[in-house]
């Protein structure tokens, strides 16, 4: 038996692609979606649940490198959603969806993969709710940038 699997991918709130209908729109949970030519790694997950990570590989163009830059910067959510795909490229079944924060970006010079590491809670997999005060974590810095991975 073949399986198929295609890709959609949200980056913030801004930026909608799919990897399996050449220079087509595809309508997917209330958004068009457009062709972009990327690959995904998929996530790796230990037994307790640490250590995930993700890759997003796209052609090393001007566009992919701005929203590359932009995105790492802002640590943007980036949902993941794999559909399970029929002999005509209909979606028949969801199969995956992840929900990462991009936290950096490679490059050289014909590709850039954009780094993709888990921001959620691991039992209710939503963005965490917490806030950071002294009373949990200690003296917290005044400056600078504190980054939770």
């Amino acid at each position: 038996m073949t399986v198929a699997i295609g890709t959609y991918v949200e980056i913030g709130t801004e930026y909608y692609f799919q990897n399996f209908h050449h220079a087509q729109k595809r309508g997917f949970n209330g958004y068009a979606y457009d062709f972009a030519g990327f690959g995904y790694t998929g996530t790796t997950v230990d037994l307790e649940g640490a250590n995930v990570d993700a890759q997003l590989v796209f052609a090393n163009n001007e566009i992919s490198m701005a929203i590359a830059k932009t995105h790492a910067d802002l640590r943007s959510i980036v949902k993941v959603h794999t559909v399970v795909l029929s002999a005509s490229l209909g979606e028949t079944a969801d199969f995956t969806t992840d929900i990462f924060m991009m936290t950096g970006f490679s490059n050289d010079l014909s590709r850039i993969a954009f780094r993709l590491s888990s921001p959620l809670d691991a039992i209710t997999a939503d963005v965490p709710r917490r806030r950071l005060s002294a009373k949990i974590v200690g003296a917290l810095p005044s400056t600078g940038s504190v980054n939770l991975l």
